[in-house]
């Protein structure tokens, strides 16, 4: 019988080859669980742009770009909606989102027993250079993934997967809690010296996972 011979510094593909792909899914892992933190951590550095949308009459309004609103002030108070305006011209500012001002007859979304009225409006939309800092993000609804129109102060990235606990059964469940760091990445221009410095230090944060057929997930809140 005769062996063939394999050079000594090709020893290591060979062993790597034999092995690669032979990872089980269904064990816990680092690789089994950085896909969904990665997911979890890239919008980490977003949030909702909580304004007063309007729909202008006979266009489509169920798009997430560009968001439509009123300038008036008064419609933007110093809440939510008027923290979301003040953000959004500050996107503008920085070149990463555009604004339109423009006439038409519009009424607020939540208000389809009033008629259309002509009326000042404004409109926000990403700039192509900011299409990752202003983007809509999916969320979990009540039965379906809805997209919801966000700002991002900057991409999230993740770390490194710290730790794992032994999987535990819970009722009706395998379940694992996943202990990650992360930090945040390319943050918007107007941001100081000083947040982007706290921004940019990794930061530990958990995540519980539970096991199902094709591996391991996110545990559903």
């Amino acid at each position: 019988m005769t062996f063939r011979r394999f050079p000594t510094a090709a020893l290591p593909l060979v062993v790597a080859a034999t092995f690669s792909g032979c990872t089980d899914p269904k064990e816990p892992s680092a690789e089994a669980f950085r896909p969904a933190l990665e997911a979890r951590v890239r919008d980490r550095f977003c949030s909702a742009i909580d304004v007063m949308p309007y729909e202008i009459e006979g266009e489509g309004g169920n798009a997430p770009f560009p968001i439509v609103t009123s300038p008036s002030r008064g419609m933007a108070g110093a809440g939510s909606d008027g923290m979301s305006v003040a953000m959004l011209d500050a996107f503008v500012e920085a070149g990463l989102t555009t604004r339109t001002a423009f006439e038409k007859p519009a009424r607020w979304k939540g208000a389809s027993d009033r008629p259309f009225v002509r009326q000042p409006l404004l409109s926000y939309a990403p700039a192509e250079k900011g299409a990752a800092y202003l983007r809509a993000i999916e969320h979990q609804a009540t039965r379906e993934k809805v997209a919801v129109p966000s700002f991002c102060v900057a991409k999230g990235e993740l770390v490194d997967v710290v730790r794992w606990t032994e999987p535990v059964s819970v009722p009706g469940r395998m379940m694992s809690r996943v202990t990650y760091a992360y930090r945040g990445l390319d943050p918007v221009s107007f941001m100081s010296a000083s947040d982007r410095e706290v921004m940019a230090r990794p930061k530990e944060a958990v995540a519980d996972f539970e096991l199902q057929s094709d591996g391991w997930h996110p545990m559903t809140r």
